[in-house]
């Protein structure tokens, strides 16, 4: 009861637009999360398009995802973090933001990728410490995700929640929950572990996981292959090395991700249209937080359904009527839109390894043509 005190308290400073509508959605929620009685086996609850997930009698979670199957978490630093507020949260944001909340793309949530992301590291062997940096990876994600990026990210910035993930963990009991189960606090920095975060074009378990959650959901890659892939998956030289990398294990796999990877990023990632719906929601938002009539601590607070009604309520008419041709018309065509100066350009260049073999090597060295087929496409997009 302690915390969501703390977090009426922490209201007091609110604008009073923001506390109207924060109060009985905290109420709701502190009302939801009293439990009566002892735990017993519960029914299967989304956590995004592909995954469910299902506490058991025996007190471990049964996670069912569509791409990588059965998972079953008995550890109980995992099953703790796993029923926190702090990663429930995630269930309420899209990855895709505006688009997502908006059912103009599919509602891919931060939970079902972080919890993915946790599974390729455990399947390949990964540490207590690696897997819990993995499902923490996202944790300090704001609503609405990368959109918030366009609107307070200042210019040479990394992503928003990025930056601000100590000031949202000290508002946390995770760092309580990882104490009590002896595990260091690093594990909040994933980029301390190789098999969570490596740098693009790598393989890591970030970067594969949402790829293979968008590929399959924008329907750019079959569910097959996708499995495929899952299974073509190996940590060399091995998962506790100090160099280690998550290889392939079959170059024409590889071939067949690295290509809906780069046609996911041209149709969805660094479209156009895409950003411009993400650019013109950041302004909104970041018109009423810089005038205090949204306080940018609700952004770890609240849903993206919760923060699209603030929105609304704060806006004043025109920012209203921006708001609503977001509703109303959907994704522009991008005929004549531009790429901005700033947009990623995304390719993957998975190294493989074939058994036998001492080495592993990008697929690139391994398919020079490849090479070649993944630089056309920078520089299309650069010259777009």
């Amino acid at each position: 009861m302690t915390e969501w005190r703390l977090r009426f308290l922490n209201l007091s400073h609110a604008p009073s637009s923001t506390a109207h509508i924060l109060f009985p959605i905290i109420l709701l929620r502190l009302l939801l999360s009293i439990h009566v009685g002892p735990t017993e086996m519960s029914s299967p609850t989304s956590a995004g398009v592909l995954q469910t997930h299902q506490l058991m009698e025996n007190h471990s979670i049964l996670i069912r995802d569509e791409i990588y199957g059965e998972e079953l978490v008995h550890e109980p630093v995992l099953v703790e973090l796993l029923q926190s507020p702090e990663v429930q949260r995630l269930q309420g944001i899209c990855q895709h933001g505006v688009t997502g909340f908006l059912g103009l793309t599919p509602r891919v949530t931060r939970l079902e990728h972080s919890v993915g992301a946790f599974i390729l590291v455990r399947r390949v062997g990964a540490t207590i410490e690696e897997q819990v940096a993995a499902l923490l990876h996202d944790i300090s994600h704001t609503t609405l995700s990368h959109v918030i990026d366009h609107a307070l990210s200042k210019p040479g910035e990394g992503s928003y929640h990025e930056v601000h993930k100590t000031r949202y963990l000290e508002t946390t009991r995770l760092p309580n929950i990882l104490a009590r189960h002896g595990i260091n606090q690093n594990v909040f920095d994933e980029e301390l572990f190789p098999l969570v975060e490596m740098l693009s074009p790598q393989l890591c378990a970030d970067r594969l996981d949402y790829a293979l959650r968008d590929a399959v959901s924008f329907g750019k890659l079959a569910m097959e292959d996708a499995r495929r892939v899952v299974g073509s998956l190996k940590a060399f030289p091995s998962a506790t090395a100090t160099r280690r990398l998550l290889v392939l294990d079959n170059p024409h796999v590889a071939l067949i991700l690295s290509r809906a990877y780069i046609t996911t990023d041209k149709d969805v990632w660094s479209s156009p249209a895409h950003i411009d719906m993400y650019q013109r929601t950041g302004q909104v938002i970041g018109e009423l937080v810089e005038a205090g009539s949204v306080d940018d601590k609700v952004l770890w607070q609240v849903s993206d359904a919760e923060f699209w009604t603030l929105l609304r309520q704060a806006a004043n008419p025109e920012q209203l009527r921006a708001i609503e041709r977001l509703e109303e018309e959907g994704i522009p065509e991008d005929n004549g839109l531009r790429l901005p100066h700033c947009a990623k350009i995304r390719t993957l260049d998975p190294d493989v390894w074939q058994g036998g073999e001492k080495q592993s090597a990008p697929l690139s060295i391994v398919l020079p043509t490849w090479g070649s087929e993944r630089q056309q496409y920078i520089l299309s997009r650069s010259q777009h």
